[in-house]
């Protein structure tokens, strides 16, 4: 009887220690991602047969303090050569992840990376901004970062990055703040890899400027590629686009 009691005394002292390490033991990212929605629910949402999940991430978007599924995808249908890709967001209403926005726009597909092959880097929200990276190119190398915000209504373009660049040649890099109405762009020369090159033209001072742009612009993420924004600095003549 006494054996049988210190048995059950241990086994639930042994149960108390596990819970207590859980319930101290901090849930991974990764894990809070796989209690977003199903693949199975979002092909039916989107109304695709099946998609395949190239990246996704858990993050609070909107500032209510619950966090949105954000995932880019692909399904089955060909576009231009290569299988459709959308962003999809999904939000948890009543207990079930339901579509909130989806747009194949701010997305590249598999065969626009150039020679280094699919561009498409990484998706993720972080500070309620939504990042989508790109990267691609040859002996020129570029790479791209769009970030978006929620204003209230749409989610809406608010930030961009670039680069684009060769070894021992030029490379020119911007940064967008379409929120602040202020853009930042740099042009200097690349390094050279070891054994290719003299690297002396790195000293060289670099081109650096920050101007104004209005900050009346509103790109939706549904529509980041129906019109192009130039730009192009006052001081340098240095040019991008939007």
């Amino acid at each position: 009887m006494r054996a049988s009691l210190v048995t059950g005394i241990a086994i639930v002292m042994l149960a108390n220690t596990a819970q207590h390490s859980l319930a101290q033991r901090r849930v991974t990212h990764e894990e809070l991602v796989y209690v977003g929605p199903s693949s199975a629910m979002m092909s039916q949402q989107i109304g695709a047969s099946s998609i395949d999940i190239l990246e996704h991430d858990l993050g609070d978007l909107n500032g209510d303090g619950s966090d949105e599924f954000v995932a880019a995808v692909e399904t089955p249908k060909i576009i231009d050569g290569a299988r459709e890709r959308l962003v999809v967001i999904f939000q948890k209403q009543q207990g079930k992840w339901m579509l909130w926005k989806f747009s194949e726009a701010p997305i590249l597909n598999s065969e626009e990376g150039g020679v280094l092959g699919d561009p498409f880097d990484d998706i993720g929200i972080q500070d309620q901004v939504l990042f989508i990276s790109h990267y691609g190119g040859s002996n020129w190398r570029w790479s791209m970062e769009d970030g978006y915000r929620f204003d209230g209504e749409d989610i809406i373009l608010s930030e961009h990055r670039s680069y684009w660049g060769s070894f021992c040649d030029e490379k020119v890099e911007w940064e967008i703040d379409l929120t602040k109405g202020i853009a930042h762009c740099a042009s200097a020369r690349e390094e050279c890899p070891e054994g290719f090159g003299d690297n002396g033209h790195v000293d060289s001072i670099p081109k650096m400027e920050a101007f104004e742009i209005p900050n009346t612009f509103k790109i939706k993420f549904e529509q980041r590629n129906d019109s192009t924004i130039r730009f192009v600095s006052p001081k340098h003549g240095m040019e991008t686009s939007l």
